[in-house]
């Protein structure tokens, strides 16, 4: 008798184990608060909480997304000036110009820049209008290395923060730099998942975005390099061709629309193909601006 409970209790034990794993399991599995997609990188996005009531305003109204550092300062005016192309103002307390052709190739990739004489430097593109539609895919800098080495983190802003830190004689202290979306003050994260595939191939990845997500902007970037003539690639999801080009670097539209793109807890299917006619390979990075 004694020996059927012992065989019953560690039984019971057994499968209030069994109950206890599998239970969290699938709260781990079934309560995913977080957009899944393979290979992906998150940047945080965080409120510069301490920022001048002033440059708080001013950049509420002006800014997009925004890479900014707080650095112990002061911080000299005069330089920071000097380091910019189109000021737009300068006062005592800071000035506001753009970062140009020193770290950029193209007019068009030009990030605002706001300095203020407390340490605070921020990098930044403009809000989203009608006529602007400030597409987070514009930060994707494909042309640092070919083939491409990290054009997440060495992005557009990081690089035009990374060299006015260093003028300021603050790059020891890019480390604490941030990322922001001062239209969107609700968004946590910046996610990125990046596919490459050769020339003559297709290449797709899954993405899901669970129900409970807010989704602030669905992104994207596409990269071949450029030949007279031009291979060309296409970026798809779902079998939707969202572009069709020959070589370069192209962002942002046609827009990835929440029908294309839902917020339903289901795997989608993102790819990119590129013709045989060079032997360059194609790049895409989906990116989503989000909260959940």
């Amino acid at each position: 008798m004694e020996r059927r409970w012992l065989r019953i209790v560690s039984i019971l034990a057994a499968l209030v184990l069994i109950g206890s794993v599998l239970y969290l399991y699938s709260r781990g599995a079934g309560s995913d608060s977080s957009v899944y997609a393979e290979s992906r990188q998150e940047l945080s996005l965080s409120k510069p909480t301490f920022l001048p009531e002033a440059a708080s305003t001013y950049l509420e109204q002006e800014a997009g997304i925004t890479y900014y550092l707080n650095t112990t300062g002061p911080l000299n005016l005069n330089t920071a000036k000097n380091a910019m192309v189109n000021v737009e103002n300068i006062t005592s307390e800071y000035v506001i110009g753009s970062i140009g052709p020193q770290v950029y190739s193209s007019s068009d990739d030009y990030p605002h820049c706001f300095v203020h004489k407390d340490g605070w430097i921020v990098v930044y593109y403009l809000k989203p209008t009608a006529q602007n539609k400030a597409w987070l895919g514009k930060i994707i800098d494909w042309s640092d290395t070919n083939p491409v080495s990290d054009p997440i983190t060495n992005n557009l802003l990081y690089d035009g923060l990374y060299y006015m830190a260093n003028i300021l004689g603050k790059g020891g202290e890019l480390a604490n730099a941030k990322y922001y979306h001062f239209q969107h003050p609700t968004a946590t994260k910046l996610l990125f998942a990046i596919k490459e595939t050769p020339a003559g191939q297709t290449k797709t990845f899954n993405a899901k975005i669970p129900s409970s997500c807010t989704i602030y902007e669905r992104s994207w970037s596409c990269w071949r390099y450029p030949e007279q003539g031009g291979g060309s690639y296409t970026f798809m999801i779902d079998g939707n061709t969202i572009i069709s080009s020959v070589g370069g670097r192209k962002y942002g539209g046609p827009e990835i629309t929440a029908a294309i793109l839902p917020t339903d807890d289901l795997f989608h299917v993102i790819s990119i193909s590129a013709s045989t006619y060079t032997s360059y390979p194609a790049y895409v990075c989906l990116i989503l601006l989000y909260s959940c």
